[in-house]
């Protein structure tokens, strides 16, 4: 039976009940709790109502909507070109990113409703689209040299760095979770104080690689490196990597360096995290065994990867966390792009701060995306069938 019809019925013998004897109403909720299946008392509450009732059940559809469906049909596919941001990071993204959102449903009221949703808004609009993601941690960490182990000190946990130049380093193996062979490897450093993440594919998994790696990453920093933070492997502790990149007698201001305690993940937080989001998030989980892989990964890492991900992704940080029982209550900061965070550090010169400025006003982050994805459908082509061309991608 449709609702109009339920509804109709209801409102006839609502009619008849008031005017009927004490029999005759009992007859009527009989009836009505019969044919609806509903209880005696949800019967009598819809015929002792003022009005003949609707028999709307729930909250029903309530007042005018917020916002208007062009503006939620925009903001999903806005959602998807930025690369499903979390609604925080989403809210703190829109303002940068929706001038340059091109669509046949976005004009500039629905860009104006899209920069007035909230957070929870944004979050319940993008509930049902969401997918859940399974991460699968693959690790090839093997212990670094005894004497290393002793000469780089453990770091300190109880100060977090503000200035900008104390960053972690970790590597991410993308061998398919098999171990054996060799395949392709990214070195990941990320800023602590900015959250400013450069990535860099070698090839193996060795102290030169690394040490080429940072040292081709150093190039592009806009800051000097100050301290370097390691986990417990080989491929950091060693001469190449210890005595001959962090030490080195031709710096100035040798970088300072320390390890964190075995076996404990959780002492590299900021890296350990980028591995995720910086990484397996762009080139997956796949084993990549071949050479040229390095090559189009890093065209990858040095263009419009490192562009989107530095000038236009907010990143939240942790600034409290409390243990109330069994429970931790985290209190996270405002979302800010690693861009936005060096431009209000004091640490960054003027004339930093003027060439950051002058290289972010030349992207479109839709552009920058939709160059980014073609690479990426390129790269996954041509690991399917080496014989596909892919033109310009490589270096």
């Amino acid at each position: 039976m449709q609702i109009a019809a339920i509804r109709d019925y209801v409102a006839l013998l609502w009619g008849e009940y008031q005017g009927a004897k004490r029999q005759r109403r009992g007859a009527i909720l009989d009836e009505l709790g019969r044919n609806l299946r509903i209880h005696r008392k949800s019967a009598t509450r819809l015929m002792n109502s003022e009005q003949a009732p609707l028999l709307r059940r729930g909250k029903g559809s309530g007042g005018r909507k917020l916002y208007s469906q062009p503006a939620r049909a925009a903001l999903k596919i806005a959602w998807k070109d930025m690369g499903y941001l979390g609604a925080a990071r989403l809210k703190a993204a829109l303002p940068e990113w929706l001038p340059f959102f091109e669509s046949d449903l976005c004009d500039d009221r629905v860009r104006a409703e899209m920069l007035r949703m909230s957070k929870n808004t944004l979050e319940r609009i993008l509930q049902g689209d969401k997918g859940v993601l399974l991460r699968r941690l693959n690790t090839g960490t093997k212990r670094g040299k005894s004497h290393h182990q002793t000469a780089v000190p453990i770091k300190n946990f109880t100060v977090l760095p503000t200035l900008p130049g104390h960053c972690e380093v970790d590597c991410v193996a993308h061998c398919g979770g098999s171990m054996s062979g060799t395949f392709a490897w990214t070195v990941t450093l990320t800023d602590i104080a900015s959250g400013h993440t450069e990535c860099e594919a070698m090839w193996g998994k060795n102290g030169m690689g690394v040490r080429l790696a940072l040292t081709l990453i150093e190039k592009r920093l806009p800051f000097a490196i100050l301290s370097l933070y390691f986990d417990n492997g080989s491929e950091f502790l060693n001469d190449q990597v210890i005595d001959l990149f962090a030490k080195d007698v031709k710096r100035k201001t040798p970088i300072e360096v320390f390890r964190g305690r075995p076996y404990h993940s959780n002492d590299q937080p900021h890296v350990e995290q980028k591995n995720y989001t910086h990484v397996r998030a762009t080139f997956g989980y796949g084993r990549l065994d071949f050479k040229l892989a390095v090559q189009l990964m890093n065209n990858v890492y040095r263009k419009e990867w490192r562009d989107l991900q530095n000038d236009f992704y907010p990143q939240m940080k942790l600034l409290k966390k409390t243990r109330i029982g069994s429970k931790i209550r985290r209190v996270m900061s405002k979302p800010l792009t690693p861009y936005a965070r060096l431009m209000v550090s004091m640490e960054v010169t003027e004339e930093v701060k003027k060439d950051l400025t002058a290289r972010h006003l030349l992207f479109n982050p839709f552009q920058l995306r939709k160059k980014l994805r073609k690479k990426l459908r390129d790269f996954n082509l041509y690991q399917r069938d080496p014989g596909q061309n892919i033109g310009k991608y490589a270096i």
